[in-house]
C-alpha cells in the first residue's frame, strides 16, 4: 500500500455509515461524535489487518482511515444539511408566497372591516338621531296630551261653575218667593216659643200650688189628728170627774 490513491481508495471503499439520523439532524453534532457514532472509524481502526502492520505504517493508516471516515460521514451531513437547507428554501419562498396571500387577505378583510365600521358608525349616528327625533315626538306628544288634560279640566270647572251659577240664580229666585212664607214661618215660631214659655210658666206655677197644697194638707192632717187626741183626752177627763163625784 505504498501507493497513496490506492491507499485512499482502498480505505474509503471500507467506510460504513451509520446513525443516518444523527447526520442529519439539523442541530449542531461534534465532528468526533459523528466520527465514532456515524462510522464504523473504531472497528477499521481496530481490525486485525491494521493491527498487523509495523507501528509507523499502522499510524499512516489510521490517519487515512481517519480522514475517509470524517470526510464521509460530513459529506453526507452536508449533503442532509443542503437538503434541509433547500427545503426551509422552499419553506420560506411558500410561507412568503401564503404571506403574500394573508397580506392581500388581511388588506382585504380590513377594507370590509373599515367599511362595515363605517356603515356601523352611519347607522349609529342615524340610530341617534332617530332616537332623538323619537324623544322630540315624545315630548311634543306628552306636551300636547298635557295641554288636551289642562282644557278638559278647564271645560269640567266651566261646566261646574255653570251649575254652580245657576244653582244661585235658583235659590235666589226661590228666596224671593219664599220671603212671605218664611216671615209667616218666623212669626208662627214666634207665638209658639211664646205659648210654650208661657205653658211652661204655668206648669211650673201649678207645681208650685201642688206642693204648697200638699203642705197644707199634710199640715191639716197633722191638726186633725191633734184635734182627735185632745177630744179623746177631754172625754177621759169627763168620765174621771164623773166617777169622782159618785
Amino acid at each position: 500500500m505504498n501507493d497513496s490513491k490506492t491507499l485512499f481508495d482502498y480505505w474509503h471503499s471500507k467506510v460504513r455509515l451509520k446513525n443516518l439520523s444523527i447526520v442529519s439532524s439539523p442541530d449542531h453534532v461534534e465532528t468526533h461524535r459523528l466520527r465514532h457514532d456515524c462510522t464504523n472509524y473504531d472497528t477499521l481502526r481496530d481490525s486485525r489487518e491494521v493491527a498487523l502492520l509495523d507501528e509507523l505504517e499502522r499510524s499512516r493508516v489510521i490517519a487515512v482511515i481517519k480522514y475517509q471516515c470524517t470526510a464521509q460521514v460530513l459529506q453526507r451531513r452536508a449533503g442532509f444539511l443542503n437538503s434541509h437547507i433547500a427545503e426551509l428554501q422552499n419553506e420560506v419562498q411558500s410561507l412568503a408566497h401564503e404571506n403574500n396571500k394573508l397580506q392581500k387577505i388581511i388588506r382585504a378583510l380590513q377594507e370590509i372591516i373599515f367599511g362595515k365600521d363605517q356603515d356601523v358608525q352611519k347607522l349609529q349616528n342615524r340610530i341617534s338621531i332617530l332616537e332623538a327625533e323619537n324623544e322630540t315626538f315624545r315630548a311634543e306628544a306628552e306636551r300636547a296630551k298635557a295641554y288636551s288634560d289642562l282644557l278638559q279640566e278647564f271645560e269640567a270647572l266651566k261646566q261646574e261653575f255653570e251649575k254652580v251659577a245657576k244653582r244661585k240664580q235658583e235659590l235666589a229666585k226661590n228666596n224671593q218667593r219664599l220671603g212671605g212664607r218664611v216671615a209667616h214661618t218666623n212669626r208662627f215660631r214666634n207665638e209658639r216659643d211664646a205659648a210654650r214659655a208661657a205653658a211652661a210658666e204655668l206648669r211650673q206655677k201649678l207645681a208650685q200650688v201642688t206642693d204648697h197644697n200638699q203642705q197644707l194638707r199634710s199640715e191639716n192632717e197633722a191638726l186633725k189628728s191633734e184635734l182627735s187626741q185632745l177630744h179623746k183626752q177631754t172625754k177621759l177627763g169627763i168620765v174621771e170627774i164623773r166617777r169622782n163625784g159618785n
